[in-house]
């Protein structure tokens, strides 16, 4: 039970969804750690009270939103992992697909969050971020000339490292789950614009080090300002082109196994 909230006994059909909740509160209570065992079958029935069709339903739901892996054999069963930044990408891109979201708004979306996470990495980073950073940098520089899709693979990537540096569990996920939703439409940096990007991210990277978040949330604001000016002057049919989930998913797909 939630402090200050009564819990309505579930519906039979909301059951197993019921069940995975329980399961998942009581991983803090019991003080379980990734890689350990939930219990086995005979045991988690007893424990909640289910039948056994309601206890796989909700160790299958667990598992589709990447909180268990279930193994076979004598030493197998549910156990506990670590949910990635697929899950919230997956769930993310269905839902802007139902409400019409464009590449465009895509943009917009993280032009108004990623520069406060610049500002949060700026006061949060360590010396092992700043040396991921430069070396991201680093890796532009070489990739400007370069044909296909290397050199977007590592804007994205500066993207992703920014977040992390941020120390925000909450931002390291999200901006996973924007960018693969940003991925989902192709579109392409026109001539120019990767040496004019590449001398940009070094000054959001500059001001990181300099641990100054106004300069950092400067820096990232302008841009990706003139990133989205780009794109809407030179590709604006693609900027309002519709993300799909299909697509969200098959790219966080590929990070996951590929």
């Amino acid at each position: 039970m939630v402090a200050g909230r009564v819990e309505r006994a579930p519906s039979r059909g909301e059951l197993s969804a019921h069940t995975a909740r329980r399961i998942l509160r009581d991983v803090t209570e019991r003080g379980l750690r990734v890689g350990e065992s939930l219990g086995d079958e005979s045991w988690l029935i007893e424990h909640y009270d289910v039948s056994r069709g309601t206890l796989r339903e909700a160790l299958k739901l667990l598992s589709f939103l990447g909180a268990i892996t279930v193994k076979s054999g004598p030493r197998g069963g549910p156990q506990l992992t670590t949910p990635g930044s697929a899950v919230v990408g997956s769930a993310l891109g269905m839902v802007v697909q139902f409400r019409g979201a464009t590449l465009h708004t895509v943009f917009q979306a993280r032009a108004a969050i990623e520069p406060a996470v610049a500002a949060l990495a700026a006061s949060c980073r360590n010396e092992t971020d700043l040396r991921v950073l430069d070396r991201q940098v680093d890796l532009l520089r070489a990739a400007q000339s370069t044909h296909g899709p290397v050199y977007a693979g590592h804007s994205e990537r500066f993207n992703l490292l920014l977040a992390e540096a941020s120390h925000n569990e909450v931002l390291a996920t999200t901006v996973p789950a924007m960018a693969a939703m940003t991925a989902a439409v192709t579109w392409r940096y026109g001539p120019g614009m990767r040496p004019e990007l590449t001398e940009r991210i070094g000054r959001v990277v500059a001001a990181v080090r300099d641990s100054d978040p106004a300069a950092a949330t400067a820096e990232h604001a302008a841009m990706f300002g003139w990133l989205i000016d780009e794109l809407l002057e030179s590709q604006p049919a693609r900027m309002q082109a519709r993300i799909l989930w299909p697509d969200v998913d098959e790219i966080l797909a590929d990070q996951r196994y590929g």
